[in-house]
């Protein structure tokens, strides 16, 4: 969810159109103005989407049922997506110049720490009596506040690490395809692991409780910064070829649920057993999904951002409908429940309860989030609880006469 930063060599279809100079292009000391990636903020709205629709679904206190099941399994790959982002981002904002990291780590750390504290501490009073400091403090080490907030203890984790991944990406640069390979080798392998419950001596801890440790997700990182490093190349192909990223991303979808449907039908599992995010067509749908959605952010800023500033104000609040929704999904659970709503889903068919939760709920619940967070963005209150810095109003355009004022110093 992190924010691009830009490049002085940006394709200029994509950055703001050129305007006349005020003289700084002749100052060598001058920075370069920096292109705004919008395709990533589109990427970041489908993927928190896709985080939504997730919880929902795991949350629905029905029966779970196999179309609820083969859902699951392609939203799941929205924890695999943000790692690709969050990699591709800070490793394209740092190609350009060399990073300086103590400030990079003071504000990447003032953003994900405030609110992740702030989180954990309102997600366990939100959880009602008995409240025990114990436990607080236990979930303030294990992100277990909430199933989503591992997602920043995990951010944390990269960016004390990146300097390392910045390096290993300038020392192998000649050889990033066999490193790819070996990131695809290793999550594969990993993921595998953790499906079928098998024990690697002192690391067994580590495979059954993957979800906070950034070596579970290594390969990921691995693979966003590699694209992040070959961002032009990696946009110029995929504008050349959309539709074959489409059908990759179909045929990707296609053998997630069919291995899905075998692990139900041959195998005899329950569906949500079935659909858990810890096996290894997850990392291939994960490929083909965020490659989509790349093709997706590119084409829709090629055919003119219709609809720019929706997206743009859903991206810059996307961080804190993550951080709010499960809040909102728990009183609206807790909402149904006191009026009879889910007993009433359970008489009914459950097709029409999964178009209800595909259809209406989840629009809803992002729409709410979506809508608090804005309202919280120009509040003092919007770095704790959004990780952004307050939104504040646009100064004021002087009118021509109070301009000249200004410039000559109030005299006429």
């Amino acid at each position: 969810m992190t924010s691009p930063t830009t490049s002085p060599s940006a394709n200029p279809s994509v950055g703001p159109a050129a305007g006349p100079s005020t003289g700084s292009a002749a100052r060598p000391s001058a920075k370069p103005v920096r292109e705004h990636l919008h395709y990533v903020d589109l990427v970041r709205v489908l993927t928190v989407g896709l985080v939504i629709g997730l919880h929902t679904l795991a949350l629905d206190p029905l029966t779970p049922t196999i179309g609820i099941g083969g859902l699951i399994i392609v939203f799941h790959v929205s924890r695999e997506v943000f790692f690709l982002l969050t990699a591709f981002v800070l490793t394209y904002g740092t190609s350009r110049r060399k990073p300086r990291w103590p400030a990079f780590w003071r504000k990447r750390y003032l953003f994900v720490v405030v609110p992740y504290v702030t989180w954990t501490v309102l997600y366990f009073f939100a959880d009602g009596w008995p409240y025990q400091l114990g436990n607080l403090v236990q979930e303030l080490l294990t992100g277990s506040a909430r199933y989503h907030l591992y997602f920043l203890l995990v951010s944390m984790q990269i960016y004390l690490v990146f300097p390392l991944i910045r390096g290993l990406l300038k020392v192998t640069e000649r050889r990033h395809g066999v490193l790819l390979a070996v990131a695809a080798v290793y999550q594969l392998t990993f993921a595998l692991f953790v499906q079928q419950g098998w024990g690697l001596g002192p690391l067994t801890g580590w495979l059954q409780f993957p979800d906070a440790l950034l070596p579970s997700y290594l390969g990921y990182i691995l693979a966003g910064a590699v694209a992040g490093w070959h961002r032009e190349a990696l946009v110029s192909w995929t504008r050349a070829h959309f539709r074959r990223v489409l059908a990759g991303c179909v045929g990707t979808i296609a053998v997630g649920v069919g291995v899905y449907l075998g692990q139900v039908w041959l195998g005899g599992e329950p569906p949500l057993a079935a659909s858990i995010v810890w096996q290894p067509v997850i990392a291939v749908e994960s490929v083909g999904i965020a490659w989509a959605f790349l093709a997706l952010g590119l084409r829709w800023q090629d055919r003119g951002l219709r609809g720019r500033r929706f997206v743009m104000s859903t991206s810059d609040a996307s961080f804190g409908v993550y951080l709010i929704h499960p809040l909102i999904l728990q009183y609206a659970l807790a909402g149904a429940t006191s009026l009879g709503l889910l007993a009433f889903a359970a008489s009914v068919p459950n097709a029409l309860v999964l178009i209800f939760l595909v259809g209406v709920l989840i629009p809803v619940v992002y729409l709410v989030a979506a809508t608090i967070t804005t309202f919280i963005r120009r509040t003092p209150l919007s770095l704790a609880l959004t990780g952004r810095a307050r939104r504040r109003p646009p100064a004021p355009t002087p009118e021509p006469e109070n301009l000249a004022l200004a410039t000559s110093g109030g005299m006429r």
